[in-house]
C-alpha cells in the first residue's frame, strides 16, 4: 500500500512540477513513455499478488495517459509532413513496444484485477 501511495504521490508531483506538453511531438513522447512503463509494469507481475500491487500503478498511468491525452488535444494538429516525421521518429518505439507488448497484457486475460484497473484507467480517457 506504501508503495502505491508513493507511486502516486510521484505521479501527481512529476505532472504538477512537469510544465505541461508544448509540442505534438513531446506529447507523442510522454505517451510512449507511459506505455513503456506500462509494461515494465506488467513484467513485474508474475502471481496473484504481485498482479494486486500492480493494479494501482496501472490505475495511475492510466490516469496519466488521459492527462497527457487531454494536453495533445489542446495542442494545434500538425501538418503531414510533421506527422511522417514524428511517425519516423518514434518507428523505433513502435516496434520495440509491439514486441514486448502481446505477452505482458496477456496477463490482463490471466489476472481479473489488471483488467480491472486497466478498465478505470480507459474510462478516464473518454
Amino acid at each position: 500500500m506504501r508503495r502505491v501511495i508513493t507511486m502516486v504521490a510521484s505521479c501527481l508531483i512529476i505532472s504538477a512540477c512537469g510544465g505541461g506538453i508544448d509540442t505534438y511531438e513531446e506529447g507523442m513522447d510522454a505517451y510512449a513513455e507511459v506505455m513503456e512503463e506500462m509494461l515494465s509494469v506488467l513484467e513485474g507481475v508474475t502471481d496473484e499478488s504481485s498482479a494486486e500491487k500492480a493494479a494501482g500503478k496501472i490505475e495511475a498511468l492510466g490516469n496519466r495517459l488521459a492527462d497527457v491525452t487531454t494536453q495533445i488535444a489542446d495542442l494545434p494538429q500538425p501538418d503531414a509532413k510533421e506527422m511522417q516525421e514524428m511517425a519516423k521518429n518514434q518507428r523505433a518505439k513502435m516496434q520495440d513496444f509491439q514486441q514486448g507488448a502481446p505477452a505482458q497484457m496477456m496477463k490482463m486475460a490471466q489476472y481479473p484485477v489488471l483488467l480491472d484497473a486497466w478498465m478505470r484507467a480507459m474510462e478516464n480517457m473518454r
